[in-house]
């Protein structure tokens, strides 16, 4: 639930999140930055690809990163959590804490860009001075390779042998080049999507003005994207899950598109670990939310009915894809600078049950694989982290206030 927020493309993990930890009895580590080499078994000309792994993961014991980023540890393990915030001028503190809060690895980063980190199975990623960094819970940084300074937007790959930016580019006559590429730790970027945005030659699976790619997540089911209007946000809740006017998943390997929605009505707010998906429709004279619309495999699947008093938005799918998460909040609460009272519904999409809770400015962030929902609630002038059962809907806070945001788990 960001406000004020340009519509570049943000990670759907970095939305609202953010958290700080709680040092307890664990020594947080800072180590030198280190230049990854690359193995000289493949030839820089052929397009390499890592084989992604199942979606869903069994949880993993912790063990520390491997010392080359391209052989991480098992992904999806959930053992940390990742977590930026706020320090003293520019800079800004990137840490990585175990799952009761104590942090165990941080560093400082600069410039602050919320939008350019990420949580992935070797770390915590961030992007700065034109370079792709990684701070392993060791304490270690690596640089990983190269960024471009109009990227908007990064991902890892499931087993953290790559990462995917986007990038806008906008000529003098107002027509936008947007690209997608992946790189391959140590190796050259490949682009994987390149397509024009042209106010003047509009198409039907894209916004009819000018368009970013929004990257959402990388999961077995390829790289999900969106693509959404240049500077069409404002300050309203879940303003980047209001934009998305086509989704789609492409595959890093093959280059393959496959469309997961396109109704601009139902804007995508979460993509599962299977490719499902589940946009929230909203009422074009109240603005309030009249529906929940779940599809798996871009085939309508679930529908459910909501009041239209309320908006919706932040969802987040269980692990296995069999429910969801998500927030509410009266129509009424939706203005600049307005406090805001979320109700976090977990919904059983076989049964339509939902159990729910009132939790102040909660914002989930991920579902994670050891069962619990981790997010923010936003306190006076600052964001603290917790965990949330989905059976309970018990909360256990897990940091102090003072970060901005959760970025995601590794």
């Amino acid at each position: 639930m960001t406000r004020n927020r340009t519509a570049l493309a943000i990670p759907a993990a970095v939305l609202v999140l953010s958290g700080c930890g709680v040092a307890a009895a664990v020594t947080a580590h800072t180590k030198t930055v280190s230049m990854v080499i690359p193995r000289p078994s493949v030839s820089d000309g052929q397009r390499l690809r890592s084989l992604l792994r199942p979606a869903v993961l069994p949880v993993v014991k912790a063990t520390p990163p491997a010392s080359n980023p391209g052989q991480p540890t098992a992904a999806g393990s959930s053992a940390f959590l990742v977590a930026n915030m706020s320090g003293a001028g520019a800079d800004s503190w990137l840490e990585i804490l175990t799952r009761t809060g104590a942090v165990v690895a941080k560093t400082a980063i600069n410039p602050t860009q919320g939008w350019m980190v990420a949580a992935g199975p070797g770390g915590a990623y961030w992007t700065q001075s034109g370079s792709e960094y990684v701070l392993s819970s060791t304490g270690a940084v690596h640089r990983l390779g190269a960024v471009p300074a109009d990227a908007t937007g990064v991902l890892i790959s499931p087993d953290g042998t790559e990462y995917a930016y986007a990038t806008a580019d906008t000529s003098t006559s107002g027509v936008t080049t947007n690209k997608i590429a992946v790189v391959r730790v140590g190796r050259s970027a490949v682009t994987i999507a390149d397509r024009l945005s042209d106010p003047n030659h509009p198409t039907a699976d894209a916004p009819s003005y000018g368009w970013d790619y929004y990257l959402i997540s990388w999961t077995s089911a390829g790289i999900a994207f969106a693509r959404v209007p240049t500077g069409g946000c404002g300050c309203g809740l879940f303003d980047m899950q209001m934009q998305s006017a086509y989704s789609a998943t492409i595959n890093p390997v093959t280059d393959v598109v496959t469309p997961l929605g396109s109704d601009q009505s139902c804007p995508l707010s979460a993509v599962g670990p299977r490719g499902e998906t589940a946009c929230f429709t909203n009422s074009t004279t109240t603005g309030g939310t009249t529906g929940l619309r779940v599809s798996v495999g871009g085939a309508h699947q679930y529908s459910f009915a909501m009041s239209g008093a309320n908006i919706a938005g932040a969802a987040v799918f269980s692990p296995d894809g069999a429910s969801v998460a998500y927030v509410t909040v009266p129509a009424s609460e939706d203005g600049c600078g307005q406090a805001w009272t979320a109700t976090l519904r977990v919904l059983n999409l076989a049964t339509g049950k939902a159990t729910m809770r009132a939790l102040g400015e909660f914002t989930p962030v991920v579902w994670a694989a050891n069962g619990l929902i981790y997010g923010t609630v936003q306190g006076a002038n600052a964001l603290t982290l917790v965990s949330v059962s989905p059976t309970t809907l018990a909360v256990t806070q897990l940091s102090g206030a003072g970060a901005d945001q959760l970025v995601g788990i590794m």
